[in-house]
């Protein structure tokens, strides 16, 4: 597929940008070339597309089931009980809505940490975005479960990609406090013998700090370094209570970190060191929304905002969180933790992008672009997403939406009866 967005604004030039399959092939004033589709830009602005690389998707089913509690009740008491109750079917209805919500928001990728990997896979094979599915691990410390999810790893692994021009799978870890040392040493040892992503909460609270300090003499950083879960391909998600030596620790293994700012000030974990860890390893900062359920949503363009005002408080100084340094880990930063050549509209790159709506009222004036979607926007900015070189969603609209909400409205139903 082609397509050709004409008289667009990109980098504060009015050009023509060309896709061909699934690339941005010229990006140029003034030229023509024939496509299969072609977009009037006229008052509208080309952006780089959004990666969120922290999620639960299907979560998005509980979004407003249970709020206001510290993690540990929410999760033992409210989250991980209902969640044992879900169907595959559930998990299939519920990754739609969360692709539909993600992709109203301009966000075309996102790293999934969730349970019953094939209906997930089917929802984003259908609805054009990308994702990093992982099998998740977490065995409470109960052995028959760690035998038990050995074997449906090595499942996982045979399990066909339906999708891999858009899928990437992975391994996931749940934290140190839920996944035996047995289960994490095996998860290390597949992601590396497979070459997959891997992806743990870690140091979300200054309570998992403590209980694994108490515990083993370590801080959970300390502890995945020592079972050798700290790589170049691992995405740290949280990181908001760490040591000189666990920022030493994550430098030099090169792995990456996915700050959730929104759901941490939601349940209370605390506040990421933004301004320290961004100037440090400002390549490797990423961003994501975690779960609608501890969120309660998955739009991006909130999570850049309130990132960048956190950034402020913790830091207590008005210039850290600056809108071009949070822009970029929410977009190339995101893409590049994941290996995507994209994150960035130039030629060569993958065809992901937005495109903006430049009469709406909350990017008027348009005196910085990147402010103003960082600071400004909302979802109805957003007018047309491509990924991988195919539109998405067009004028605010979404194939199939009414149906997906639908159906996602009759699972809550469901949910509320059990």
């Amino acid at each position: 597929m082609s397509i050709l967005i004409k008289n667009v604004l990109h980098n504060n030039e009015i050009v023509n940008v060309f896709i061909n399959n699934n690339k941005f092939t010229k990006i140029s004033k003034g030229f023509e070339a024939a496509a299969d589709i072609v977009i009037d830009g006229d008052n509208k602005a080309i952006m780089p597309a959004f990666y969120n690389t922290h999620n639960h998707a299907a979560m998005s089913i509980l979004r407003g089931y249970s709020d206001d509690k510290n993690l540990q009740d929410w999760l033992t008491q409210d989250i991980w009980p209902i969640e044992a109750k879900l169907t595959p079917e559930d998990i299939y209805i519920a990754s739609r809505l969360a692709i539909l919500e993600m992709i109203k928001s301009g966000t075309v990728f996102f790293a999934d940490m969730y349970f019953f990997n094939e209906p997930t896979m089917q929802a984003v094979k259908e609805m054009g975005v990308r994702a990093a599915i992982s099998f998740f691990e977490m065995d409470m410390f109960d052995k028959n479960i760690t035998t038990q999810k050995i074997e449906k790893t090595k499942d996982f692994i045979n399990m066909p990609n339906p999708c891999p021009e858009r899928i990437i799978k992975g391994i996931s870890c749940h934290s140190v406090y839920s996944v035996s040392e047995e289960l994490l040493q095996y998860s290390a040892k597949i992601a590396k013998q497979e070459d997959y992503f891997m992806q743990i909460h870690v140091a979300e609270t200054q309570k998992e700090v403590s209980d694994c300090l108490e515990k083993c003499g370590k801080t959970p950083v300390a502890k995945l370094k020592e079972l050798g879960l700290l790589s170049p391909k691992t995405i740290l998600s949280h990181a908001v209570y760490l040591s000189e030596q666990d920022i030493i620790d994550i430098k030099t293994s090169g792995s990456y970190i996915a700050t959730n700012p929104v759901s941490n000030l939601k349940l209370n974990s605390g506040m990421f060191m933004f301004d320290k860890l961004y100037s440090e390893m400002p390549d490797k900062i990423t961003l994501g929304t975690d779960g609608a359920c501890s969120n309660n949503n998955l739009n991006m363009l909130e999570s850049m905002k309130i990132c960048s005002l956190i950034a402020k408080i913790q830091a207590n100084k008005p210039t850290s969180g600056k809108s071009e340094n949070i822009f970029s880990i929410s977009t190339r930063n995101g893409a590049k933790a994941f290996g995507l050549n994209t994150g960035i509209v130039k030629e060569g790159a993958l065809a992901d992008c937005i495109l903006v709506d430049l009469n709406n009222p909350f990017m008027t004036p348009n005196y910085n672009l990147i402010s103003n979607l960082v600071y400004s926007a909302d979802s109805s900015c957003i007018k047309d997403v491509i990924c991988n070189g195919k539109i998405i969603m067009r004028e605010n609209h979404v194939d199939n939406e009414k149906d997906i909400i639908k159906q996602a409205q009759l699972l809550a139903e469901k949910i509320k009866k059990i």
